[in-house]
């Protein structure tokens, strides 16, 4: 018993010493069972420049060895100084990592919008691909993409969910983590950006990778998935994909790739972002997924659509991260429950704008449920829950025109 105490302590020493020098770890039961190198992720990895004439310039970074090779990663970077708008001063910018979501490619748009927000930012492709220039698109957020020759594991089913009996090495969840962590510290490495002030956001497929990066890169300051969330195959959009896997080789997906896995090792303040009707993340699952976390905040945003546009456009994802990385005070709202019954008292604070109690009675698939928004007098704050609620939760809009919510709750 003794020995069993010292070796624990001994493993929790060495662990200890690992994230003090690399600011990595990876959560406690997957140690020994993901070949990262976390010595190399924290490392800023050999790249060169691909285009240095526009205002958003593009890179080339080393990836993981994979069939045999290195790879290659394209990813978009630009900050206040790339757009003329401010010389690169040392440590002055604060840094992003935008992960996009299956079918996305690097999006130029977004690596520019929070430049002009005054970010240095990185944006990343994690397919495999190049994304081609911007007037083959059809669209800013066009996704319209070449093969890249030492380009890693495309982002497809086969590669997320039935590789698991070949090495973990040629799976995307691997490749797909190491590489954001990777474009880490490589804009961490850049003079411009202050290496202590940085965050990441993902989409979809990106969010529910920022929730796998959060859990492993603790050198984030802030963390916002967007829809991407945890408990998958309790029920998602890849239902079918479980089903094909079949029970025992879905558990082994779970335990080295569901963000449920990662997210309770997170330390970084995280804003969940989703909506009620998403037809990929499924409510419960998302919350389950956020319950998990130690630092978290929710918007639970009534009938938010699913794309890469509407996905990056919440303002409530700048002004989360701006409140932590800037120091400003854009998000700051907090709500307390007491529930009693169907008797709910809650008092959120500063006093909002509007407040409401969002609720669906449906017992429906989750994408198909039908939501009901009651408006609440934020004077009285109490609220009787209707009797046929099965989940259930109350918003509100602060003064800042954050949408915001408390946990979703079942009835």
């Amino acid at each position: 018993m003794k020995n069993t105490i010292l070796v624990g302590l001994a493993l929790l020493f060495l662990r200890g010493l690992v994230v003090a020098q690399t600011g990595l770890a990876l959560p406690p039961d997957l140690e020994g069972r993901i070949p990262w190198d976390l010595t190399t992720l924290a490392t800023a990895p050999d790249f060169e420049w691909v285009n240095r004439t526009d205002s958003v310039w593009s890179l080339i970074y080393t990836g993981e060895e994979y069939e045999g090779k290195v790879t290659e990663v394209f990813a978009y970077y630009a900050s206040p100084a790339t757009l003329g708008e401010k010389k690169p001063g040392s440590g002055e910018f604060p840094g992003i990592v935008l992960v996009h979501g299956g079918g996305g490619t690097a999006f130029r748009i977004w690596a520019q919008e929070w430049a002009e927000r005054g970010y240095a930012a990185i944006a990343m492709d994690l397919s495999g691909n190049q994304p081609l220039p911007t007037e083959q698109q059809d669209n800013p957020w066009g996704s319209k993409s070449t093969r890249l020759a030492a380009g890693g594991p495309r982002q497809d089913d086969v590669h997320k969910f039935f590789r698991l009996d070949e090495a973990i090495t040629s799976q995307w969840q691997f490749h797909s983590v190491s590489n954001i962590i990777r474009a880490h510290s490589l804009i961490r490495s850049f003079p411009e950006i202050n290496p202590d002030k940085t965050a990441i956001t993902g989409i979809s497929w990106g969010g529910y990778l920022t929730n796998l990066v959060a859990g492993v890169d603790q050198r984030f300051n802030a963390a916002v998935p967007v829809y991407g969330a945890g408990y998958l195959h309790e029920g998602s959009a890849w239902d079918n994909q479980f089903d094909s896997l079949g029970a025992d080789a879905t558990q082994r997906w779970v335990e080295l790739w569901d963000p449920s896995r990662y997210v309770a090792h997170a330390r970084v303040p995280m804003l969940f972002i989703n909506g009620t009707n998403d037809f990929a993340y499924f409510v419960e699952n998302w919350q389950k997924t956020a319950n998990l976390a130690h630092n978290a905040q929710y918007a639970m945003i009534p009938e938010l659509k699913h794309s890469h546009l509407h996905g990056a456009e919440p303002g409530e994802i700048y002004r989360f991260i701006s409140t932590i990385l800037e120091d400003k005070n854009d998000f700051n709202s907090s709500i307390k429950l007491k529930q009693k019954g169907s008797q709910v008292r809650y008092s959120i604070a500063p006093v909002p704008k509007e407040v409401y109690l969002a609720y669906t009675a449906d017992d429906k698939r989750s994408p198909e449920r039908d939501w009901q928004l009651i408006p609440l007098d934020k004077a009285k704050g109490k609220v009787t829950i209707p009797s046929d609620a099965r989940l259930w939760y109350i918003y509100w809009v602060d003064e800042s025109e954050n949408r915001r919510s408390g946990e979703v709750l079942s009835n």
